[in-house]
């Protein structure tokens, strides 16, 4: 039997990276880190990449349904509505517009004054004039007897209040209107709450900043007036007479000057404690029974220099590279504030204004500041009136609050982080959080704003029924110009539907946000190119858009000039008069105008409108033994429901008492 015996040993060359075939290059560990593991024995492997396939072919799909819904957005073209109507009647320049929650005026600041339009006939009424008083922040509040109680802010930081009854407006204070310029104070922002009992002044001055809180008597305020009206002579309606009647002077009219209740200060920085003791921090804070901002506490000034030290030698290099940038001059603080009405967190007082729907408390929150306070706008008698307010309620957050917003019933409160989370607070009802959101990593957010759905007049509504399974709805605006809508409710998962995708172009970026209540999730997005799109947040898509003529544009598209009407469904948009490129021209010389957009007959109000129809109405409570009559009754609506489910209870029951004893 022939054996065939190899003469020369089977020599393996090693392998080389030329050997190396382009399959196997693409296996390689080095470069992909994951192929250094040992592969997965079948039938894993296998399992591995089915699902790695079904996942990818998921994507694709996902993509191509992107691909395709962005096509078919380009090739769509949204309905263009023109103006229905301008209003001119005013000299100089428009820099803000306030409307009224009546639908009867607006309100227009002026570079010399202020003046009042009726609507829809858009006749001028009065106004208010004073050289070099630029207005450039104006807001109104209704008060009783179809009154106005009107804020505004000029161009020097001066805030003064108007009281406008029977068409004429009065001027009643200058509120830091100082003669000595040394001493001079600027005034950031202005306030009312609702009804006009309360209004808020944020000011500045020597490096400083706090907020003064006042009391307004409305009440006394419309009886003075009445009579100085009534002593003032009758003037014909053509403007017969040494003075023109649709004019009033810059002088004060003498009334009961407001009352100032509270002076907040913004919160000092933490430094070290001057407290030997635990015991004596906790005697500074008195009663005890507030989260206060961390002031009282017995860390040593050493000790805080010590963790200082330790902090910046383990993260030098990281700090090191910040403080290398360029940092920009350090400004006073600035508040935001809000009037809340009475609910769990702070409960109504025994006297019976509290039953009229009068807000009760003031919250505010400082830039870069983690805690929002919540102050009592009715001071305990302990307290002195000159005393450093103290804050009933304190909420600590875990990053600094960079914005805020609260629901038109100040019944939800809803506060935005630097680090990207959005805490929404049900302070109304159960006086806990309703949900905690993350927008995704690199959102940055500008502002945020309650979506809501006012079918009724919520100044009627004293005490709104208890809901069952409250939900909300946030619009989220971060700086890169994308636009979120979180949906958060009870007991549910919480959903971000991305509403607007980041800007590609500087021109795309969204220059205003501006929810329309009155019309279910829908919102008004301006952009830095002057385009006015209205967006409906459920369908995800624009309904329409609104331009005005081609001889103007709108004007100053950053930062627009604008005002919403919610009653009559009318937006006001001040646009400028285009001029040839070669025409050297100030912007206080350009010609502008205020145009009107109603909503009022346009084809898709009637889809609105049904939905508005659909949306249930809640009750209109107004006094406690009604509220506690409907609930009664709501009560014995579900008592054969809950009978029903009274014996599943009880077998639960018995079965956990059954677990647990086997466990024993």
């Amino acid at each position: 039997m022939p054996v065939y015996i190899r003469k020369r040993t089977l020599n393996i060359q090693s392998p080389s990276e030329k050997d190396w075939s382009k399959t196997e290059e693409e296996d390689f560990f080095l470069q992909d880190p994951d192929q250094a593991l040992d592969c997965l024995p079948q039938p894993y492997r296998m399992i591995v990449k089915i699902v790695n396939r079904i996942f990818d072919q998921s994507w694709e799909s996902v993509q191509a349904r992107e691909e395709h819904r962005e096509a078919e957005r380009l090739k769509k073209k949204n309905i263009a509505y023109q103006p229905t109507d301008d209003i001119k009647q005013f000299d100089g320049r428009a820099n803000c517009i306030a409307s009224t929650g009546t639908g009867r005026y607006i309100f227009v600041g002026l570079t010399n004054g202020l003046v009042v339009f009726s609507t829809p006939s858009y006749i001028r009424i009065c106004g208010w004039e004073a050289a070099e008083v630029e207005i450039s922040i104006i807001s109104a509040c209704q008060v009783p007897d179809q009154s106005y109680l009107i804020g505004t802010v000029d161009n020097m930081g001066t805030a003064r209040l108007f009281y406008f009854y029977v068409d004429h407006i009065s001027l009643i204070k200058a509120i830091n209107e100082l003669e000595d310029i040394s001493k001079r104070t600027i005034c950031m922002k202005l306030g009312f709450s609702q009804g006009g009992d309360y209004a808020g002044v944020l000011l500045q001055g020597g490096g400083e900043s706090w907020l003064e809180v006042y009391r307004l008597p409305k009440d006394s305020w419309l009886k003075e007036l009445d009579q100085s009206q009534v002593a003032r002579p009758h003037k014909g309606p053509e403007g017969q007479g040494d003075e023109n009647p649709e004019t009033v002077g810059s002088v004060e009219t003498k009334v009961t000057p407001p009352a100032l209740i509270m002076k907040i200060k913004s919160p000092r920085p933490l430094t070290g404690s001057h407290f030997k003791t635990a015991s004596e921090a906790l005697q500074k804070t008195d009663e005890s029974n507030v989260i206060g901002s961390g002031h009282n506490h017995v860390i040593s000034a050493h000790q805080w220099e010590h963790q200082e030290a330790v902090f910046y030698a383990t993260f030098k290099k990281y700090l090191d590279a910040r403080n290398a940038e360029p940092t920009e001059e350090k400004k006073p603080s600035e508040a935001v504030f809000y009037f809340l009405l009475p609910g769990k967190i702070l409960q109504m007082g025994s006297d019976g204004k509290s039953l009229t729907g009068m807000p009760n408390a003031i919250g505010v929150h400082w830039n870069d500041r983690h805690n929002l306070y919540q102050y009592l706008l009715v001071r305990p008698h302990k307290e002195k009136s000159d005393s450093e307010p103290k804050p009933e309620v304190v909420w600590p957050c875990a990053a600094p609050i960079i914005c805020s917003a609260a629901s038109s019933c100040t019944s939800y409160l809803a506060l935005g982080c630097e680090d990207g989370t959005i805490t929404i607070w049900d302070i109304k009802y159960s006086g806990s959080p309703l949900a905690v959101v993350a927008l995704p990593e690199g959102c940055h957010m500008q502002d945020i704003y309650f979506l809501e759905n006012s079918n009724i007049n919520t100044n009627q509504m004293q005490f709104p029924s208890i809901p069952a399974r409250p939900k909300v709805q946030i619009l989220a605006w971060c700086t890169s110009g994308s636009l979120y809508l979180i949906m958060a409710a009870w007991g549910k998962e919480t959903n971000i539907i991305l509403l607007r995708d980041s800007s590609k172009t500087p021109d795309e970026l969204i220059s205003a946000v501006i929810p329309v209540p009155t019309l279910p999730n829908t919102v008004l997005l301006i952009s830095r190119e002057g385009q006015v799109e209205l967006l409906d947040s459920a369908e995800q898509e624009v309904v329409c858009q609104f331009d005005v003529p081609i001889s103007h544009m709108v004007a100053t598209p950053w930062q627009p000039v604008f005002a919403l009407d919610p009653v009559n469904l009318c937006l006001y948009l001040r646009g400028d008069q285009r001029l040839p490129p070669d025409t050297p021209a100030h912007a206080s010389d350009v010609p502008c105008s205020i145009f009107c957009f109603s909503f009022e007959g346009l084809s898709f109000m009637e889809t609105f409108l049904k939905k508005q129809e659909s949306i249930e109405a809640p009750l209109k409570l107004f006094l406690w033994d009604r509220r506690c009559e409907l609930i009664f009754q709501n009560r014995l609506q579900s008592q054969v429901e809950r009978c029903k489910q009274l014996p599943d209870c009880w077998e639960q029951l018995q079965k956990c008492a059954k677990a647990k004893r086997h466990r024993n």
